[in-house]
């Protein structure tokens, strides 16, 4: 089986009455992007190659929010569907066509910059790629 989707939880650090604090290491340097989306959005319906550093694999932290992770290989056909509950890190590998639902209102920051997205994101929508 290929590399499809890897889901870490956040490590707390610290916890007390006025919240939490949690903490997560990247080697990617540079511009990042924060995405604020309202319930019911849906974003994402692409795929990489894995042409760009930064998009192999694409990497996330959901920080506030809950989403639903759809995904397909492109590869092996294999697909399916899991619910991220904020905060969390996603990476998601090549050739993995992907769609992200708002259950809620929802932050999200992409570990990539604007620029890296147009030379390795490929999009079709999810009729195309899916029996669900």
């Amino acid at each position: 089986m290929s590399q499809t989707i890897d889901i870490r939880p956040m490590a707390l650090k610290s916890s007390d009455e006025r919240g939490s604090v949690h903490h997560f290491t990247t080697q990617r340097s540079g511009e990042y992007m924060v995405f604020y989306r309202q319930r019911g959005a849906i974003g994402a319906r692409h795929y990489h190659k894995g042409l760009s550093a930064n998009k192999n694999p694409e990497q996330f932290v959901l920080l506030n929010g809950t989403a639903t992770l759809n995904w397909k290989d492109l590869r092996s056909g294999e697909e399916g569907s899991i619910v991220l509950e904020s905060p969390v890190e996603v990476d998601i590998y090549p050739w993995i066509w992907h769609e992200v639902v708002a259950e809620t209102d929802f932050v999200m920051l992409e570990l990539n910059s604007m620029l890296e997205g147009p030379l390795d994101t490929f999009y079709i929508e999810k009729d195309q790629v899916s029996s669900k």
